[in-house]
């Protein structure tokens, strides 16, 4: 089963990465793409060679011709244009993050469920095969008991004024929300759930209104810590994830190093398209059946983390995490 695309908010990460990542697999075909500018719709549809262009999400969800939706709006319209499309009887595949408070995230979940479609949330880091191996790692009790987990993701990332992510109304904040929502998840991936957020955040270099770097200090339901900074103000980027237990540490970073008592290995690291791994397990799940990689809950639950994280923010404490 080949599964037909409708991509609602064709802005540049559907552009740059997830187009082409639908176009690359055989499982995929893009049908259709929404933008409200109906020059840009068209300049875009051709350019990306996709058969149709609209202006407006009622008519991409009324196209009988797509089977599944890919959201990509701005978080805060994403709990109305999934309910829309789950009554329209397509799959959902969501951006993250899933929504902007977990009463939203409930009713995008309840309206799939209602509709009997399936739904996942963009959380590609799952998809990936360093990330599954790295779990595969932790299951094996190659590292022993976990003591701590730390996250490092530095990019260089000025936004431009008028932008959705420079409002808080719309995206919800800044980079805790849009890039560290992906380590908050990765984390709960590798070591199950966090019960506490400690979190600061800064926006000392752009100024622009919203936070460009988060530090968060985690604890887990299994009494493991773990630490996650994140920033889009640091020119020389670079992303480590090190992990270390009670009978040795991995370290990735470009490679992937992992040491023991007994002993020390150390390979290439391979970082592969962001999105074919979700997007692959997605149309397996469509055509078969099966559980999300990233599931409407998983997203309920990252919203949760990052609610407590902003709270911690204001009110200088940890706060526990209700999901």
């Amino acid at each position: 089963m080949t599964v037909r695309w409708g991509i609602l908010g064709a802005g540049s990460v559907a552009q740059r990465r997830v187009i082409p990542a639908m176009q690359g697999l055989q499982s995929c075909q893009v049908g259709a793409l929404m933008v409200r500018d109906q020059d840009r719709a068209r300049q875009l549809a051709t350019g990306s060679g996709v058969p149709r262009a609209y202006t407006s999400v009622d008519a991409l969800l009324h196209d009988t011709e797509l089977d599944a939706v890919y959201v990509s709006s701005p978080p805060n319209l994403h709990c109305e244009h999934v309910v829309a499309a789950a009554e329209c009887g397509l799959h959902v595949l969501c951006e993250k993050p899933m929504a902007l408070s977990t009463g939203e995230c409930r009713r995008m979940i309840d309206a799939c469920a209602a509709a009997g479609v399936h739904l996942e949330v963009c959380f590609v880091l799952r998809g990936w095969p360093i990330y599954q191996r790295v779990r595969q790692i932790i299951a094996d009790g190659r590292l022993g008991q976990i003591v701590e987990i730390r996250a490092h993701l530095a990019k260089w990332t000025p936004r431009k004024p008028g932008e959705w992510r420079l409002d808080p109304r719309q995206g919800g904040g800044g980079v805790l929300i849009d890039v560290g929502s992906h380590y908050i998840d990765l984390f709960r991936f590798l070591l199950g759930d966090l019960t506490q957020v400690t979190a600061m955040t800064s926006d000392r270099v752009f100024g622009a209104g919203v936070e460009e770097s988060a530090f968060m200090l985690f604890e887990f339901a299994g009494g493991e810590h773990g630490t996650i900074a994140a920033t889009s103000a640091v020119p020389i980027a670079g992303n480590v994830l090190e992990i270390f237990g009670t009978r040795g540490a991995l370290l990735l970073g470009k490679s992937l190093r992992i040491v023991t008592a007994e002993e020390e290995t150390d390979e290439p690291a391979e970082f592969p398209d962001y999105y074919r791994g979700l997007l692959d397990h997605f149309c397996r799940c469509v055509e078969s059946g099966g559980e999300p990689l990233a599931s409407g809950e998983d997203g309920l639950v990252n919203i949760a983390v990052i609610q407590a994280a902003y709270q911690s923010v204001a009110e200088a404490r940890t706060v526990a995490v209700r999901p």
